[in-house]
């Protein structure tokens, strides 16, 4: 636990895989500088509290002000950018009374996914949960820890992909995404990889039985949990919040 908190005065708890795309990929620059930087803003590579510098970043990515200006406006509008009078961009923070918010939001958005899926899913759709429901983390060693995180949002894609409802998609892997930074910051939720496999397999099995107010219920106390999980890590760490720092990038 020491070494934990120890980490998380420094940085995130592991050193994140990115998984960066060449900015010269098929997609419009706007859209990859935007993707990038959120890839690192969600993987606390850019901490909260971090101020980020527009000219060094473009010499990096090898952009120019225009299209990292359109993608950190972007960012701004979904909240994890904040600008500040005469200093430009700010990681946002993370909270407690944040966290709360993305957990009321994913009960009311994921819990109708379940449904959806129990209804909707497809035989393709079923086989991409069975292959995502099960997870690994050893202990202590961080790369599992990373690989955990990304697994299980996996499956929860998989899970709003199955209602058919692309706005719904939309909307989740928002929140989800959202949740992500307390633990890459090393919040202590008391991660059982068994544990959560079990979890996944028992919500699978309603989905796969076309039951969806099963499926909801499930999945409600299931979030539930996560969430009460969530938040008494985030009052033990002395660490929280998260956000005041003016350190420069």
């Amino acid at each position: 636990m020491e070494e934990e908190k120890s980490q998380m005065k420094r940085g995130p708890l592991i050193e994140p895989q990115p998984n960066e795309s060449p900015l010269g990929a098929s997609s419009s620059l706007p859209d990859r500088v935007y993707e990038l930087l959120k890839r690192r803003i969600l993987t606390c590579v850019l901490l909260p509290g971090q101020r980020l510098n527009e000219k060094e970043i473009a010499e990096e990515l090898k952009v120019s002000r225009t299209p990292l200006r359109e993608a950190l406006n972007r960012l701004g509008q979904e909240g994890l950018l904040v600008r500040t009078p005469y200093a430009g961009y700010v990681v946002s923070s993370v909270n407690e009374s944040g966290v709360l918010d993305l957990c009321e939001l994913r009960m009311i958005l994921e819990v109708e996914t379940a449904g959806l899926a129990a209804e909707r899913a497809t035989s393709d759709d079923l086989l991409r949960m069975e292959r995502a429901a099960e997870l690994h983390y050893k202990p202590g060693d961080r790369k599992t820890y990373g690989d955990y995180l990304d697994s299980n949002l996996v499956f929860h894609r998989e899970l709003a992909r199955a209602s058919h409802n692309n706005r719904l998609l939309e909307k989740v892997m928002a929140v989800l995404n959202e949740l992500q930074r307390p633990l890459y910051l090393g919040l202590d939720v008391g991660l059982d990889a068994k544990a959560a496999t079990q979890e996944h397999i028992v919500l699978l099995a309603a989905i796969k039985a076309r039951k969806p107010d099963r499926a909801r219920e499930i999945h409600r106390k299931q979030i539930m949990a996560a969430g009460k999980r969530m938040l008494k890590g985030i009052k033990e760490h002395a660490s929280f919040p998260i956000g005041r720092s003016s350190k420069t990038t």
